[in-house]
């Protein structure tokens, strides 16, 4: 796999071409965007397929019913959580979308709130105290868990990964080697650094995807780095120690862009990306080490509930997969499945959640 030529996919995603390995953002692409998503609605509409029950997952939703695209979950109780996406055929000028459930994720409902941008990420510290981020600089916050307002970025590339360590300290991460930082709940952001929008050109550039924290002062950050001088690439994991004000690079010995990272505690992490990567580390990222997956799908989530008891996920459109592991890793059991899933969200050991990119929602049984 040409994996620059798959970060490009990604680029082109977010309004941006490539002309000989560099980055230039394009006035607009909204006319083939909606000509694109009308296509997407009248297949969805005229062709509907029942989605498969993996084995172990209840299917509590199909598909959304409205053909919104999903790119997060999240629950904070055994009935409370919440999905983000994009509903560009509702709206094309607004087309965020957040989506709440209180039961379990049986049925779900449209929070009504104008956003102007896909939506890629939410977090909720509670069940009342949430945010979400997404293209050109997105930050929506919450703090009753259903009503929605606009915070101030100060950026306008994408923002792919979100994280409170409490209802006050924050960060955001995502492209040109943004990192975002609030201490009064995101109603002001401080850049740390990056943020310009613009070609890359021939400098080397990270690109974040996911950032997670520990405490006030410890936490890690997950992307690539892109070298165009060299058509290079290297999987990027970075810690800090002070709260986001100075990074340490960590050794992957990897190529693969990394989509997601979580740590059970201060030396148990993961990490996992492109062509089925999963690194772990027991030591808080001084060393990684791969573990074998068992598929080449892009990996996008990974989660735990114990040292022991894991699930990742992820695929592309038409097909997907689904790992399990009782062993911290060791040994990983894979399901395939019809659809891309972007994300689990493991509670605790009994509850844990899928979404795919069409909307099916699966519970673990």
């Amino acid at each position: 796999m040409n994996k620059l030529k798959s970060y490009g996919q990604r680029k082109a995603q977010a309004n941006f071409v490539r002309v000989d390995k560099i980055w230039f953002r394009q006035k607009s692409l909204k006319p083939i965007l909606h000509l694109a998503i009308l296509i997407t609605a009248a297949i969805a509409c005229s062709v509907f397929v029942a989605l498969p029950t993996a084995e172990g997952w209840t299917v509590l939703q199909e598909r959304d019913p409205n053909v919104r695209d999903y790119m997060s979950i999240t629950f904070t109780s055994q009935n409370t959580g919440w999905v983000v996406g994009a509903a560009s055929f509702e709206d094309f000028e607004n087309p965020g979308f957040i989506g709440y459930t209180t039961d379990s994720g049986a049925t779900w409902h449209k929070s009504e709130v104008q956003i102007p941008a896909d939506l890629a990420e939410v977090y909720f510290l509670d069940d009342k105290h949430g945010w979400a981020v997404g293209a050109n600089g997105t930050i929506v916050a919450t703090d009753n868990g259903q009503d929605w307002e606009l915070q101030t970025s100060k950026v306008g590339n994408g923002l792919k990964g979100i994280y409170f360590v409490n209802k006050d300290i924050g960060l955001a991460v995502g492209e040109s080697d943004t990192i975002l930082s609030t201490k009064n709940g995101g109603r002001s952001w401080k850049v740390l650094q990056g943020g310009q929008l613009g070609a890359v050109g021939d400098d080397d550039a990270n690109m974040y995807n996911a950032v997670q924290f520990l405490d006030e002062e410890t936490g890690w950050l997950a992307g690539v780095r892109v070298s165009p001088s060299t058509q290079g690439q290297s999987a990027l994991i970075q810690k800090t120690t002070d709260g986001g004000q100075s990074w340490v690079t960590q050794e992957t010995g990897k190529e693969d862009i990394l989509e997601d990272i979580f740590f059970l505690n201060a030396s148990m992490g993961w990490a996992v990306g492109e062509n089925g990567v999963i690194l772990h580390t027991d030591n808080g990222g001084e060393s990684w080490t791969e573990q074998t997956s068992g598929t080449q799908e892009t990996l996008r989530s990974v989660g735990f509930a114990n040292e022991n008891n894991g699930w990742a996920t992820g695929g592309d459109f038409g097909v997907g997969a689904i790992l399990h592991t009782t062993d911290g890793g060791e040994t990983w059991e894979l399901e395939d499945s019809t659809e891309k899933l972007v994300k689990v969200f493991v509670l605790d050991g009994k509850n844990v959640w899928l979404a795919s990119s069409t909307g099916a929602i699966m519970r673990a049984e």
